[in-house]
């Protein structure tokens, strides 16, 4: 199991670290709210996350995240005790949350507990199917190779059907604190998502709709 601590406290990442290796997880580390989300692409099995950080705090970047996957589950580390904190970080999805200064053996007892509660969702349109677990998205078991930023919006589009993106939308979810500033990039990998699917044979343009003007919607039926 891999494991992202994202705390911007140096030596709190080290122990964190130590309590979980020696349970015999495999762990990643991020500082901030910008580098967590570059983390993600390596497709942690659990988020441990600090609520206060510079810049962007835990509770956002959580409510972040759950909009991404909301399958990921999520743990909140704070050193704020009042219900109020707590009910913040439940209501953004988080999965649980631990209280600092923590015993090493309550921390692995709840991670251990949220991952038996979570568990791997393959998200199946007929005989497309997006793998949770190896982040690949196979049509009747074909791999249809794409990006990780278009991996990433038709994901985003099977998890929520019906729902309408725009441009802006799609641009905030998937390259949030990003360098890259023209959200037409969006454009660009819609187009690789039709056309790598189209290739492959799946009937894309009877799911991934363009409402001109507004943005993109993946209906769940196919029209006609």
């Amino acid at each position: 199991m891999k494991i992202l601590i994202v705390d911007d406290e140096e030596k709190m990442r080290h122990l964190i670290r130590l309590f979980l290796e020696s349970d015999g997880y495999f762990c990643i580390e991020a500082s901030d709210a910008r580098s967590a989300l570059d983390k993600i692409e390596e497709r942690p099995d659990l988020v441990l996350l600090d609520i206060m950080m510079p810049e962007v705090d835990g509770i956002s970047l959580c409510r972040q995240l759950k909009t991404m996957d909301p399958a990921l589950p999520v743990v909140l580390l704070t050193a704020r005790s009042d219900n109020e904190t707590t009910i913040q970080g439940l209501d953004a999805g988080a999965d649980d949350y631990v209280t600092k200064p923590f015993d090493g053996n309550v921390l692995l007892a709840r991670i251990r507990a949220v991952l038996r509660r979570t568990r791997v969702v393959n998200i199946q349109y007929g005989p497309l199917r997006y793998d949770e677990e190896s982040g690949r998205v196979l049509y009747e078991e074909q791999e249809i190779v794409l990006t990780p930023k278009a991996t990433a919006i038709l994901k985003l589009f099977l998890q929520h059907p019906n729902r309408l993106f725009n441009r802006l939308d799609l641009f905030d979810l998937v390259w949030p604190y990003s360098a890259e500033s023209d959200p037409r990039t969006v454009d660009a990998h819609i187009r690789m998502i039709r056309e790598k699917l189209g290739d492959a044979g799946f009937p894309i343009d009877d799911y991934l709709k363009t409402v001109w003007g507004r943005g993109y919607r993946w209906t769940e039926e196919r029209s006609g």
